[in-house]
């Protein structure tokens, strides 16, 4: 059944007082149609009347009111189809006994009647908005908690065979250090796919929803070691540069301090910016992971000599979806990796900062808190 927004609602009333109180209206009311058939009459749902305490009967000509009689006045008294678009959407009733309708006053209600009906127009919008959201947000979650449920399974085989990889080879095996890191980062996947398992609400903007997918959204700042997120990075960064042909150098002292952040969230953060440098470094570049400790702060920086980052590109540069003009390259990507970023850092109370040159590479810039 249709049911009126209270904005319409609202705005209905609004008219009937100005009917009433302007226009020396002593009955108004204006319905919504419901149901309309060709032949039948419409359904109609009241949606404001003056008196409240009464009802306004319907004239006998109501059922032969069409588009193009544009209203109908009958012993004073105004019935005016809402039109928008060629579509009844209601009905407008409004009378007085005392005295005819001029024509000015006649104008008026016209301009009411037009009021209402965008005014109806937009409501129908809105609630078809809204049950198409509901529809899709089901369709959408239900498809992503398939998609998850078939994700852990091929996960928990990985893992499995890393574990049994793992207990054949022995300590001093090269290989070992690549084992260990499939079992970091398939624990790594596990834990976001629990992230992605809590409830968004439905009614949350686009931009809240994002947030709220994010890890440890909610968490207090806590102390973290950065020793174990960069060595786990520099394991998994080292092996892809290898196999891409390019340089990974690292420049971090020992026994680093620990930050305030969340420990998923930083590592996600710095990841995305080392994945990025490789992804744009050509073979024989190189890439760097840095990191400079001052008093209060803690500056963890990525430098590489990619493809650089034109200038008319760097203020949308943290947008979601935002590729510029990588997006014209033979590069694939989605846009999300530094707008993540961005968010899991600032999240942090961080900051990112970057500068970068066309042709010769680019630097990210970490900044994060020391913990006390």
């Amino acid at each position: 059944m249709l049911v009126a927004s209270p904005d319409l609602i609202a705005l209905a009333r609004s008219q009937i007082i100005l009917l009433t109180q302007s226009l020396g209206a002593v009955a108004s009311a204006i319905y919504i149609t419901e149901n309309v058939a060709d032949g039948m009459p419409p359904n109609l749902v009241e949606v404001a009347v003056f008196p409240e305490e009464g009802t306004i009967a319907l004239p006998e000509a109501f059922p032969m009111l069409s588009m193009s009689s544009g209203g109908l006045v009958k012993q004073r008294r105004f019935v005016l189809p809402l039109i928008y678009e060629d579509a009844i959407l209601g009905f407008l009733m409004t009378g007085r006994d005392d005295r005819d309708w001029i024509e000015y006053e006649q104008s008026q209600i016209q301009q009411i009647a037009n009021t209402l009906a965008i005014a109806c127009a937009i409501d129908r919008r809105n609630q078809w908005l809204a049950a198409n959201q509901q529809r899709n947000y089901e369709q959408q979650s239900n498809f992503l908690a398939s998609l998850l449920h078939q994700l852990r399974n091929p996960l928990t085989a990985i893992r499995t065979f890393a574990q049994l990889l793992s207990r054949r080879i022995v300590a001093e095996d090269p290989n070992q250090k690549f084992v260990v890191g499939i079992l970091r980062e398939t624990q790594h996947i596990q834990d976001l796919l629990s992230e992605a398992d809590r409830p968004i609400p439905l009614l949350l903007s686009q931009a809240e929803s994002e947030k709220a997918l994010l890890p440890a959204a909610k968490m207090e700042l806590a102390a973290v070691d950065l020793n174990g997120i960069l060595e786990a990075i520099t394991s998994f960064a080292s092996a892809i540069a290898q196999e891409r042909n390019i340089k990974f150098l690292s420049n971090i002292p020992s026994h680093l301090p620990t930050v305030l952040g969340y420990e998923s969230s930083l590592r996600e953060a710095i990841g995305n910016l080392v994945e990025n440098a490789l992804k744009y470094t050509p073979e024989n570049g190189y890439v760097l992971l840095g990191v400079d400790v001052k008093p209060d702060t803690v500056y963890i920086y990525v430098q590489d000599t990619g493809v650089g980052i034109p200038e008319s590109d760097l203020p949308r540069l943290f947008e979601r979806s935002f590729r510029g003009r990588q997006a014209e390259g033979n590069i694939s990507g989605t846009g999300l990796g530094l707008a993540i970023a961005n968010e899991l850092v600032q999240q942090m109370e961080g900051s990112i900062h970057v500068i970068s040159q066309v042709g010769k590479g680019s630097t990210f810039a970490v900044t994060i808190k020391r913990a006390i």
